[in-house]
């Protein structure tokens, strides 16, 4: 029983599809087939029921499913600590929200890289579903979280935080040091949010909604550094963590809205699934993404 055939077998699993998971591993769907049934001969038991084109395990197939991802474990961990460069040089898949990226890896990144220059890092954005599905798959080993509380057993949490949302404007505006303010009034104001659908945005519009009120925004964007600037320049809001605003409010370039009876609760999460070898480059940017999630974020 060969490792790739084990490893091509969790992707048509994971996917429900040969197509997929052929393209996953840049093979042919024909090598994917081969591999697959090279396995059953082996075990000499169908893997996968093929009906009018679905693809689903079979119990022999769940059961493996199980035990594969394990086996793999296995090897990833004999192989880093056997001294194989190749298995410590390999890339560390990381997917997070758009707004810490510039956070996580700016300059206290560069230190990091300095301390451990074999670790690669691989980074790549997104919102919470595609993020959590990128890590159902495998096609991600990390993902840094801002959304409301991950409470999944499918998952470890490396680390956590609950992280405090402000309605933010200039010092110019005339909102700014008022109390009690309306979310109606708030909402007379031109806004500049993240993009619909990505966490504390999506958050928003739910509250808004439930209480039959909407907002439409004269700047959508993902970069939430960005939209800061615009605060800061202009006579709009924005809605946005502290994490990202902490640094402008401390100097006296924007206030925090007292808006009454409107609260967001948001969580920064760095999870891995359960099944993943946590191998020691990726032990490395867990430590220093708690880390700067504790000091610096």
């Amino acid at each position: 029983m060969e490792i790739r055939s084990l490893k091509t077998f969790i992707q048509v699993a994971e996917r429900s599809s040969f197509t997929k998971a052929a393209e996953a591993l840049n093979y042919t769907q024909s090598t994917v087939s081969s591999q697959i049934k090279q396995l059953e001969t082996e075990l000499n038991t169908p893997l996968f029921e093929r009906i009018n084109h679905t693809v689903t395990l079979t119990q022999a197939g769940r059961t493996l499913l199980a035990q594969a991802h394990q086996i793999i474990n296995l090897v990833d961990e004999a192989r880093a600590y056997s001294g194989d460069e190749d298995a410590n040089e390999a890339p560390v898949r990381f997917a997070m929200a758009p707004s810490v990226c510039s956070v996580m890896m700016g300059a206290t990144y560069l230190r990091f890289h300095k301390m451990y220059p074999k670790v690669l890092v691989n980074i790549s954005e997104g919102d919470t579903d595609r993020m959590l599905h990128m890590l159902n798959q495998n096609d991600v080993d990390l993902v840094f979280l801002v959304d409301r509380r991950e409470l999944n057993s499918n998952y470890v949490v490396a680390s956590e935080k609950k992280e405090a949302v402000h309605f933010v404007v200039s010092k110019e505006s005339p909102l700014c040091g008022k109390k009690n303010i309306s979310i109606e009034e708030v909402l007379a104001y031109p806004f500049f949010l993240s993009e619909k659908g990505l966490s504390y945005r999506r958050i928003f519009d739910e509250k808004l909604a439930e209480q039959n009120l909407s907002v439409t925004p004269v700047v959508e964007m993902g970069n939430a550094q960005l939209l800061l600037e615009l605060v800061e320049l202009g006579d709009g809001i924005s809605l946005l963590p502290d994490y990202v605003t902490r640094k402008s409010y401390s100097e006296g370039k924007i206030g925090y809205l007292d808006v009454k009876d409107f609260e967001i609760e948001i969580w920064r999460q760095l999870i891995y699934h359960k099944n993943k070898w946590v191998s020691p480059a990726m032990k490395k940017v867990i430590d220093y993404c708690s880390e700067v999630s504790e000091t610096v974020l």
